[in-house]
C-alpha cells in the first residue's frame, strides 16, 4: 500500500463510517475525474467527520478550491462545525480570523 492509498484509507475510515463503500481507487479516480460535486462530497466528509481536517484537505485540494467550497456551503449553526472552519480557515488558507472560543481569558 502506498502513502496516498493509506491517505485515502484513513479518509474512508474516519470519515464515512461504513455509510458509503469506496476504495481508495475509486476515490482517487473520483478526485482526479475532476468531478466538482464529488470533490465537495468528499470536502464536507472530511470537514465534518475527520480527526484532521486540516491535514486532508490541504494534501486533496487547492487554497482556491477550498476557499471557493466554503464559499458553497449552506449556512451551518452548528458551534462545533463552526470552530472546525475557522480552525481550517486559519490554518490551512493563512486567514487571520479571531477564535475566540480558543483564547485565553484572564482570571
Amino acid at each position: 500500500m502506498n502513502h496516498e492509498d493509506k491517505i485515502f484509507e484513513d479518509i474512508i475510515r474516519e470519515c464515512f463510517w461504513g455509510d458509503y463503500s469506496y476504495t481508495p481507487d475509486e476515490i482517487r479516480s473520483n478526485l482526479n475525474s475532476g468531478d466538482e460535486k464529488f470533490r465537495l462530497f468528499l470536502f464536507s466528509k472530511i470537514m465534518n467527520n475527520s480527526n484532521y481536517p486540516s491535514k486532508y484537505l490541504r494534501l486533496l485540494f487547492s487554497k482556491i478550491e477550498i476557499k471557493s467550497f466554503f464559499s458553497k456551503e449552506l449556512l451551518n449553526n452548528n458551534q462545533y462545525y463552526n470552530l472546525r472552519k475557522k480552525l481550517v480557515m486559519a490554518n490551512v488558507l493563512g486567514e487571520d480570523i479571531e477564535i475566540r472560543e480558543l483564547t485565553w481569558k484572564k482570571k
